[in-house]
Formats: C-alpha cells, sequence, structure tokens
C-alpha cells in the first residue's frame, strides 16, 4: 500500500495504491545433468485507488496486470551455465544474485525481466563471473509496455521502437556479508557504463555479533549515439559509502552519496544507486549531495523499529539554475520471522515526512512531502 503526496511529480503528486501480489515460480532440476527450464507467472490485482490520482507505476494506471518468464537452462560443466529466455532481473526479489547493472531492483510487487541470454561461470573461491546479451527488459516504470525491446528512447517517436542489444560482464566475490563487484556494460544508441561495489565485515567481539561493516559504490555513465541528441548532460557518476554498527540489539549507520549531472530521463540510466535511501525525496538530482544516519532498534518476537534522518543539497537539473535543498526523517516498523511456520514473512511500515526547499522553481518556492508505504510478503518453497 502506498499513499504519498510527492510535489516534485507536478500534476501527478498524489498518489494512492493498494495492490495485491501473487508469484507462482517453477525452477526445474537439470534433466540428464544438462537441461532445465526456469519459469513464472506474476499477477498484480488492484484492490484499491483513488480516481484523478497516480498509483506510481503499482498498477497499469488504475488496472490489474500479469507477467511471465520462461528460460531454458543448460549446464555447460559443473562450473559454467547458461540462462536463455525471459527471466528475472531483480536484486531485491526472492531468491536472485544481486549483480550490479544486470539485475536492478523494482520495489515493486513485480520483478524487473529480461529477455535474452545470461551465462554464469563460478570456478572456486567464492567468486561468480557473468556475461550477458540483452535484448529485451521490464522495469517498473515499464508497466503500461510490459518488456519491449532494449534500446533508446527514440526522440522522433519517443517509442522503444528501436532494439539496440545490450552487452554486460560482472565479476562477483561474496562470502557471508562480504562482496566485491564490478560490472561493465554497452549499448548502442544507449551508453556505456561501469560499477562497482564493496563491503566488508569486520568483527568486533569475539562471538562475532558485533561487527563494523563499510561499504563504497562507484558508478559512471556516458550516453553514446542518438541518446546523445536529449537535451542534458552526456554523463553522470554516483559515489556513495556507509558505515554500520551492527550487534544483537540493532543497528546504526550513517551514509553519505553524491550524484553527477542530472541527464535527461529519456536516457534511461538509473542513478539512484547510492546508499543514501528516501520514499518522498529523490537523491540523484544534479550535483546532489545526501547525507543520512539512522538507528534500528530489535525487539522481541521478531520485530524492530528504526528511524533515518537524510538532507540533500543539489540543483533541478543540469541548468543549475535552482538550488535545492531537502530534509526527510523516516520512521519504519518491521516483522520478520526468523524460524516456524512464518519463517519467510516480511512486513514492513514506513512513514515520510520531507520538505525541499527551491527557490525560484516553477514547482514552487516550498514542497513539503509525505509518504506511507506498508508492504506484507510471504515467501516459501514447495518441494
Amino acid at each position: 500500500m502506498r499513499r504519498a503526496d510527492k510535489p516534485s511529480a507536478g500534476s501527478a503528486h498524489d498518489i494512492y495504491a493498494w495492490v495485491q501480489g501473487a508469484a507462482l515460480e517453477y525452477n526445474s532440476p537439470f534433466i540428464g545433468d544438462t537441461l532445465g527450464l526456469d519459469a513464472g507467472l506474476f499477477y498484480t490485482q488492484r484492490l484499491g485507488d483513488h480516481e484523478g490520482w497516480s498509483t506510481r507505476w503499482y498498477l497499469d494506471e488504475d488496472a490489474s496486470f500479469s507477467r511471465y518468464t520462461a528460460a531454458l537452462k543448460v549446464k555447460l560443466s559443473d562450473t559454467l551455465k547458461l540462462k536463455v529466455g525471459r527471466m528475472v532481473t531483480d536484486s531485491a526479489y526472492s531468491g536472485q544474485d544481486d549483480i550490479p547493472l544486470i539485475n536492478s531492483s523494482s520495489q515493486r510487487t513485480q520483478p524487473s525481466l529480461s529477455d535474452g541470454a545470461l551465462l554464469k561461470y563460478s570456478p572456486q573461491f567464492n567468486i561468480d563471473v557473468y556475461g550477458m546479451y540483452r535484448t529485451g527488459v521490464y522495469n517498473y516504470p515499464d508497466v503500461a509496455l510490459g518488456v519491449h525491446k532494449a534500446g533508446p528512447i527514440n526522440p522522433d517517436t519517443y517509442t522503444y521502437d528501436l532494439l539496440r542489444p545490450q552487452y554486460l560482464v560482472s565479476t562477483v566475490y561474496h562470502k557471508n556479508l562480504d562482496t566485491y563487484a564490478f560490472s561493465a556494460s554497452w549499448q548502442d544508441d544507449v551508453s556505456g557504463q561501469v560499477m562497482g561495489r564493496v563491503a566488508q565485515r569486520y568483527a568486533i567481539s569475539a562471538d562475532g555479533q558485533s561487527f563494523v561493516k563499510p561499504e563504497f559504490v562507484a558508478f559512471y555513465a556516458r550516453l553514446n549515439g542518438m541518446s546523445t541528441r536529449y537535451d542534458g548532460s552526456d554523463h553522470t557518476y554516483v559515489m556513495g559509502g556507509k558505515l554500520s554498527y551492527i550487534n544483537q540489539d540493532g543497528a546504526t549507520f550513517v551514509a553519505v552519496g553524491k550524484a553527477g549531472p542530472k541527464l535527461n530521463w529519456l536516457a534511461g540510466v538509473d542513478t539512484d544507486l547510492s546508499y543514501t535511501f528516501e520514499l518522498s525525496i529523490d537523491r540523484n538530482y544534479s550535483d546532489m549531495w545526501s547525507w543520512q544516519a539512522g538507528h534500528t532498534w530489535d525487539l522481541p518476537r521478531d520485530t524492530f523499529v528504526g528511524v533515518a534522518q537524510l538532507f540533500t543539497r543539489g540543483y533541478e537539473d543540469y541548468h543549475r539554475n535552482v538550488l535545492l535543498r531537502g530534509a526527510a526523517t523516516d520512521i519504519y516498523f518491521g516483522y520478520g520471522p526468523r524460524e516456524g511456520v512464518l519463517k519467510g514473512f516480511r512486513s514492513l511500515l514506513t512513514l515520510s515526512l520531507a520538505r525541499e526547499r527551491r527557490d525560484a522553481s516553477s514547482l514552487g518556492d516550498r514542497l513539503d512531502y509525505f509518504d506511507v508505504k506498508m508492504t506484507l510478503q510471504y515467501d516459501f518453497n514447495l518441494r
């Protein structure tokens, strides 16, 4: 459920969507130790909306909708596997690997999807090497389109009518909470992108239950070909860091992010990649800094409560005519059983209040936001 007032969205500032989703995925074993099939059906049911208000891509405008996946998988060797077809590529979705650039995060009932071929090589030492050839894509703003051609938005027709396959490679080291990852991609008439991410845990107690965890991310993108015709910068970057202290009573974190020149939205390059996160206000406007600190308290019966404070400073667009300063407070409540029949159930309620100062902006000098989001999710396996 999402109810918000987001004045930066202009006429679509009033947001309300109440939806229910169901997903059924089948992952077969390898038949003859060679061939297998992954298939899925995803459905989002409209429970409620408000006439004339935005549903913020949780629905197809105000209608229910569905998506499917079907991919053939081939075991070439014990360390080399190939998957071809339509597949889930969403790092926040159940059972998915966190692969920079290849996987995104929809934060919606429906996961991000891709058409193409994905090769995974897992030699040893907790290292995975991926290569992907992508011809189709579905991200949450594409709810009215479904899976569409991978390629640029044609500036003459404003449609995805040109196929430009995307080539991606990624190397990921992962062990427990430690991750080292580097990814790169190229797509004619769209962009070239590189991204690196590091996370390392350091125990500070003998039992390992108390530790600090520094994390870093760096991203760079440059438009090419047709996409350079869009109004705006032809390149951008994102840098970010986060330091967390985690123990059996909860967690404390501080995070900082910096986004470069803001690209035209037609470029389709995701720059919401830093560790600062907030429901109401964006952290990736032009040349924007963002700072955040928060704490989570673990409570009895697998519940928790947390609070986080965010500050932002940047410019409304690449012209740098309108200085933007924002502040937001989030409070969240959650429940996630760690054992028993409800293991796999997750619930999160987030409340957000925010304000931005935009002197001489067409949207107004002061924008006041509020946002309420509730998510209930239960993942389980049928064997």
